[in-house]
């Protein structure tokens, strides 16, 4: 009996001896990764940049202000080493909010740097500075915005999509040239086209001329900084219906900016969701995510491979949930895509942002619900989100709607 003790006892010892062993081994290799690759005190923002990578990277014009600490990101070191969506939090020293956003997985940047060298025929032991060199910038340009257009709906397609032809992204792209490096800035927006477009359309469009984005701050390195705009309309499902309705307002606002507002291109967003919608205190909107979109030159003259140009299309019945179609939106001058999208998401049949309708507004006012309706199943989008935005224009005086928006329902 007394050796069966023995036994068990000398076995629990060499079991808490290996877990001590496995903690110690786990602690020094935790500590020793923050000692190579972060700062024990707090996350340096300049140690997320990647400047190494230039000019293969998004540019530099917010560096200065990172540089000499005028940003501070918030949270611990460890915070910032295991973020799998490479999106921190901030302010600035005059307290104004920001997101710093990398636009890409770790991942992802590591895959398209496995690519470079072989896209510009670089050699083995090649540095990105050596990218200042190259002469074909223009024309990789050009076959990068090709690809992603012409490649079949089946496989995966990333970021921008421009049509209906390539060169017009010369025009695009004025906004974020300048007159002293165009070469670096070429590489710089080739690389951003090949990760994310997002700090090229937030030039094109910036907050400042009322567009519903994020106010840019600038890039550094791989590193771009956005004002923080509010929370997500996911997180705001429970408020008072009366806001909903606001928020709806001015979705279908958007909706209408994104298609007719630019005297040159469309901007159909393909990824409408609520996640990427945000709301600041004032109830005002922006669309945070706008790495995935299709850019549609609207004055282009037609060659014979567009018969329908001058003709709109309309969203076919596809197919269930939030389907559509990128090469019937690029043979027509205009699409619906953006109100059916807008509807879809307040009235489809997946989580809709203004249902349930509160019982009184759906007595005094039964047109709305089938507006809704119509704007998701109707021959006619632009008509009818045009009555849409009077009707919610009207309700949002109505003191009788405000009184029933106090509660949800």
């Amino acid at each position: 009996m007394n050796d069966k003790i023995y036994e068990n006892m000398l076995l629990r010892r060499r079991f808490c001896k290996r877990v001590a062993l496995m903690a110690i081994a786990f602690t020094i290799s935790f500590y020793v990764s923050i000692l190579l690759f972060g700062d024990l005190k707090a996350p340096r923002v300049m140690n997320l940049t990647d400047l190494n990578r230039c000019p293969a990277c998004y540019g530099v014009s917010v560096c200065p202000e990172l540089y000499s600490n005028q940003v501070i990101i918030e949270g611990h070191t460890w915070t910032s080493m295991f973020n799998a969506k490479n999106i921190f939090y901030g302010y600035t020293k005059s307290n104004r909010r920001v997101v710093l956003k990398k636009l890409a997985h770790n991942s992802e940047l590591k895959d398209f740097d496995s690519k470079l060298r072989k896209t510009f025929n670089l050699k083995r032991n090649c540095k990105p500075i050596h990218l200042l060199n190259v002469t074909n910038v223009d024309e990789k340009l050009i076959k990068l915005v090709e690809y992603n257009f012409t490649w079949p709906d089946a496989e995966p397609r990333k970021g921008l999509v421009l049509c209906p032809y390539a060169y017009s992204l010369y025009d695009l792209v004025l906004p974020v040239l300048s007159t002293k490096k165009p070469q670096l800035d070429m590489i710089n927006i080739w690389t951003m086209l090949s990760i994310n477009p997002e700090p090229i359309i937030l030039q094109i469009l910036p907050k400042a001329s009322g567009w519903p984005v994020p106010a840019y701050g600038g890039v550094c390195g791989r590193l771009e900084v956005v004002a923080d705009e509010g929370q997500p309309l996911s997180a705001l499902t429970q408020v008072a219906w009366y806001r909903k309705l606001k928020f709806a307002k001015k979705i279908l606002d958007a909706a209408m900016d994104f298609t007719f507002k630019h005297d040159r291109f469309r901007f159909y967003l393909m990824d409408w969701s609520l996640d990427n919608i945000v709301a600041n205190e004032k109830d005002d909107i922006t669309f945070v995510d706008l790495e995935d979109l299709i850019v549609l030159d609207k004055h282009i003259s037609p060659g014979k491979d567009l018969p329908n140009w001058y003709q709109r299309y309309g969203r076919e019945l596809i197919g269930p949930g939030f389907t559509f179609s990128i090469e019937n939106m690029c043979k027509h001058h205009l699409s619906d895509h953006n109100l059916w999208a807008a509807c879809y998401i307040l009235a489809g049949d997946d989580d809709p942002y203004l249902y349930p309708i509160p019982k009184e507004v759906n007595s005094s006012r039964p047109h709305f619900d089938r507006l809704l309706s119509e704007c998701l199943n109707g021959v006619d989008r632009f008509k009818t989100i045009t009555t849409l935005q009077h009707v919610i224009s009207d309700m949002l005086m109505d003191e009788k709607i405000v009184g029933y928006g106090a509660v949800v329902r």
